[in-house]
């Protein structure tokens, strides 16, 4: 996501440069619906050395005028090395010695712990662009009411529960969630995950959807464009609320908020909330309600 952020400030500055994004097998159904990205190069995990040597000749077809080793790990090197390109574009943090297959290396921001998006955009100067992040990233997915016509009416609060990892996940959702629908009346709140998640005690709640285990990712990118706040665990759908520009709350256990928070950090619209404490005890529903209270209206 942090990627695509940067993808899209390139499109913002090229309308009409033609964009390929190599990505993970994994991944690929997220960058497929992005508005950016004109073709994909998919990156099979599990393809073996003989699909890795499919890969690089699929990367020789075209000549680039630019090739940009975002992830910047020997694996990417080798395929920065395949690319036929006069410009080829590294970082000075380079990994594995990656860095050698490139003809450009770009510094790092200033600040001593930087974060990724801003070291991301230290690319943009190499293109002769200012390191500053452009419009929001636009994807296209379904309508939302092909998901849930009463959504389009009132939009939702969106919270997404899940990560990867308990100690990862802030564990009060079902009380954040009862607090949301007796304090604002008429307010949807929709629950969304990859993996179901059980809400017997809200089932009853007519402003609640729980669409857990239910969506696509294209449909969960939906949910989060018609979110009117998306609150989140540190995990990859918060960065898809933030790169969408959508008023955010990212809880975050053990994972820096200075390289990893909703970006920008210092956007009145992204509230990071880091707690010191396993328990999680250091952030009550008071303390994250209060906090969505204050997004609602922005």
């Amino acid at each position: 996501m942090h990627a695509l952020m940067v993808t899209q400030t390139i499109r913002d500055h090229f309308p009409e440069t033609e964009i390929d994004f190599l990505v993970s097998d994994r991944f690929a159904p997220i960058v497929e619906h992005c508005k950016a990205v004109d073709n994909l190069i998919i990156f099979k995990r599990k393809g073996g050395p003989l699909g890795f040597c499919k890969l690089l000749r699929e990367i020789r077809r075209k000549r680039y005028d630019a090739v940009l080793d975002i992830q910047a790990q020997f694996r990417t090197g080798l395929m920065v090395a395949a690319a036929r390109s006069k410009l080829k574009i590294g970082r000075k943090d380079a990994r594995e010695g990656s860095g050698i297959f490139c003809n450009r290396i770009v510094d790092l921001p200033p600040n001593p712990n930087p974060h990724q998006v801003d070291t991301f955009l230290q690319f943009l100067p190499a293109l002769g662009k200012p390191a500053k992040l452009g419009s929001p990233v636009a994807f296209d997915t379904p309508p939302l009411d092909t998901i849930e016509p009463a959504l389009t009416e009132t939009p939702p609060i969106l919270l997404l529960p899940h990560s990867r990892g308990k100690e990862k996940e802030w564990p009060h959702f079902r009380e954040l969630t009862q607090r949301i629908l007796k304090e604002m009346p008429g307010q949807n709140v929709v629950w969304d995950s990859h993996i179901a998640i059980p809400s017997q005690a809200l089932e009853n709640e007519p402003c609640f959807f729980n669409t857990t285990g239910k969506t696509s990712i294209p449909e969960m990118i939906s949910l989060i464009k018609g979110a009117r706040v998306v609150i989140a665990n540190d995990t990859g759908p918060m960065h898809i609320a933030a790169a969408l520009a959508k008023p955010t709350i990212a809880l975050f256990g053990p994972t820096k908020i200075e390289k990893y928070g909703a970006y920008p950090l210092d956007s009145p619209r992204n509230a990071n909330i880091q707690s010191t404490i396993t328990d999680w005890s250091d952030v009550p529903v008071d303390r994250v309600f209060d906090t969505l209270c204050q997004l609602v209206n922005l």
